[in-house]
């Protein structure tokens, strides 16, 4: 849907602002509420699983009876289909909002707005995800972004936390980096 806008995404993902939010902020949180002892074992590939993991289990609380949001597991990419418009997945970011696959055939395709079996046609395939500190022990902003590929991103949103939002003040902001031409 090449003419599909940043806009256009934004628009339809704002009734879910605050729970999309929600479920990347909480689930750090609650990762980072493990035992020490247990924190201090985990490499960065641990720590997002275990985040991912939690990630989900809120969107599936949060999303699963809701109408208008479909879930959908295709071979173990876990996608949530909002009001037929667009599709979106759950990774962690950097702050191009690039995240990092196991490429798989589905994550590929996924990720260079391909269709699908079982998504809607033609595809608007969106990330949400969460942007660390160089610490990792908190989250910088959540974001929304639109792959175009591996490592090409169309355009990358962050959200307004609610604790940050002014009435009648966007809630959210293109955080899209701009490419410097030399």
């Amino acid at each position: 849907m090449p003419d599909f806008t940043q806009m256009d995404a934004m628009s339809a993902l704002d009734p879910y602002f605050d729970d999309l939010d929600a479920i990347c902020r909480d689930s750090h949180t609650k990762y980072r509420g493990y035992p020490p002892e247990l924190l201090i074992e985990h490499d960065r590939r641990a720590e997002a699983n275990c985040i991912y993991s939690h990630m989900r289990a809120d969107a599936e609380r949060r999303f699963g009876d809701r109408p208008g949001i479909a879930h959908i597991n295709i071979r173990g990419l876990f996608l949530w289909v909002i009001g037929q418009v667009v599709t979106i997945r759950f990774k962690k970011m950097d702050e191009d909002g690039r995240s990092r696959n196991y490429p798989t055939k589905q994550a590929l395709d996924y990720d260079r707005q391909q269709e699908l079996p079982g998504l809607p046609a033609p595809p608007v395939n969106l990330v949400v995800g969460y942007l660390l500190d160089p610490t990792a022990t908190e989250i910088v902003r959540v974001q929304v972004a639109r792959p175009l590929g591996r490592d090409m991103m169309d355009w990358c949103s962050a959200l307004v936390p609610t604790s940050d939002r002014i009435a009648g003040q966007p809630r959210w902001v293109d955080a899209t980096r701009q490419a410097r031409g030399f």
